[in-house]
C-alpha cells in the first residue's frame, strides 16, 4: 500500500513531510516507498537530530539512496551529506550514516561511509577519521571505529573498529587485544569479542587456543570468542587444537581445524577453526553440532599441525608466510 503521494517530477509527499529535489525513488514489492535519491537540500527530524540527507554527487560515498524507509513509512536510514555531530545515547559523535528502529531509536552510527576503491584507499579513510575513547565500567580503550551499534533502550550493543585499529580489552579472562571490536550484552557485560592473535585460555575441556583466521571483520555485532553474563567462556573458535573426545560409550571422537584450498590460490591451504561451544544449562559441550556431557565424557586436547604449513594463524589470515612456505 502506497505511503507517499508524488506531488511533481521533483517532490515527494513522505510521512516526514515534503521532500524536494527527488531524483528518483523505489518502492517495496507492496508499493510502499523504500528509498529516495536526492539532489536537493532537505532537512530529517529525527531522535539523532535534525540530519541533512545526502544531495550532491560524491566520488568518495558508497552509492545508496540518500533516504531509506520501511513498508510502514519509518526512516530507517539516513546517508548524511556530510560528516556531521548526531545525538546518540552516548552523546554527540559524527557521523555519515545512521540506521534507526523502525520505531525511531538509533540503531547504527558509522563514523565514515567511503567506499574503497582503485582511487580511494583505506589510508585515505583513515585520515578522515578519528580517535574515541571509551569507558565501558569493565575496560577503557581509545581508538578508531567504524561504528557503533544500539540496543533500543540505547544501551551499546558492539564496538566495531577501523580496520587495522586494536584495542586491548579487559575480560572476565584478563586482558586481550581485539582486532574487530566485541559485543555487549544489554545490561553492559561483555558479551563477544574477536581475539586479534591467538590467545590460549581455560576452558572446562582444558587450555585451548582462540582465535578465528576467517573472521573478515564486518561488524562486531558476533564474535568468536564469547562469554555467559556473569563472565564464563560460553563459545570460542580453534584453529591451534584438536580435541579428542572419550564418549560415554567408550567411544574415541576427534575434531580438528579444518584444511581448504585458498579461496583464490588452488594451490595454497590454509586453516578454518572448529567452534566450541559450552552449555551451562545442560552441563554439556558441543563440538561442531555433537553433544557431550561433560560429567560422563573425557576430552583431550593436543596441538593441530597443519599439513606443510609452519606459520601462525594470524600469518595465516594473510597467507604471506604460506604463500611463501608452498613456493618452498
Amino acid at each position: 500500500m502506497e505511503n507517499y503521494m508524488v506531488l511533481d517530477a521533483r517532490t515527494l509527499q513522505t510521512p516526514y513531510g515534503v521532500l524536494g529535489g527527488v531524483d528518483s525513488f523505489l518502492c517495496h514489492p507492496g508499493g510502499e516507498l523504500s528509498g529516495v535519491s536526492l539532489s536537493e537540500k532537505n532537512m530529517i527530524v529525527t531522535q539523532a537530530g535534525e540530519l541533512i540527507p545526502a544531495y550532491t554527487e560524491n566520488g568518495r560515498r558508497k552509492k545508496k539512496p540518500s533516504v531509506e524507509f520501511d513498508k510502514q513509512g519509518m526512516v530507517i536510514s539516513v546517508a548524511l551529506e556530510e560528516q556531521q555531530e548526531v545525538l546518540t545515547p552516548i552523546g554527540e559523535l559524527p557521523a555519515e550514516l545512521i540506521k534507526f528502529y523502525p520505531t525511531g531509536e538509533i540503531h547504527r552510527v558509522f563514523i565514515l561511509d567511503g567506499q574503497i576503491s582503485g582511487f580511494w584507499t583505506e589510508e585515505d579513510e583513515r585520515e578522515l577519521n578519528i580517535s574515541l575513547t571509551f569507558d565501558l565500567g569493565f575496560t577503557e580503550f581509545q581508538a578508531m571505529i567504524n561504528g557503533l551499534c544500539f540496543y533500543k533502550s540505547g544501551d551499546i550493543k558492539s564496538i566495531t573498529l577501523f580496520p587495522g585499529e586494536k584495542a586491548s580489552i579487559r575480560t572476565p579472562l584478563g586482558l586481550v587485544e581485539t582486532k574487530v571490536g566485541l559485543s555487549l550484552y544489554e545490561s553492559g557485560s561483555l558479551k563477544s569479542m574477536e581475539p586479534a592473535e591467538p590467545v590460549l585460555l581455560p576452558t572446562p575441556i582444558g587450555r585451548i587456543t582462540a582465535y578465528d583466521p576467517d573472521q573478515i571483520g564486518i561488524n562486531a555485532d558476533s564474535n568468536s570468542l564469547s562469554f555467559t553474563e556473569n563472565g564464563e567462556i560460553k563459545a570460542l573458535i580453534t584453529c591451534d587444537h584438536s580435541i579428542y573426545v572419550q564418549t560415554e560409550e567408550e567411544v574415541m571422537k576427534k575434531y580438528s581445524p579444518h584444511i581448504k584450498p585458498h579461496p583464490l590460490y588452488d594451490e595454497i591451504l590454509t586453516v578454518s577453526g572448529i567452534k566450541v561451544e559450552f552449555l551451562q544449562d545442560s552441563g554439556e559441550v558441543m563440538i561442531e553440532n555433537d553433544r557431550y556431557k561433560l560429567e560422563s565424557c573425557g576430552f583431550t586436547i593436543e596441538p593441530f599441525v597443519r599439513p606443510g604449513m609452519h606459520c601462525s594463524p594470524s600469518d595465516c589470515a594473510n597467507c604471506s608466510l604460506c604463500n611463501k612456505a608452498m613456493r618452498e
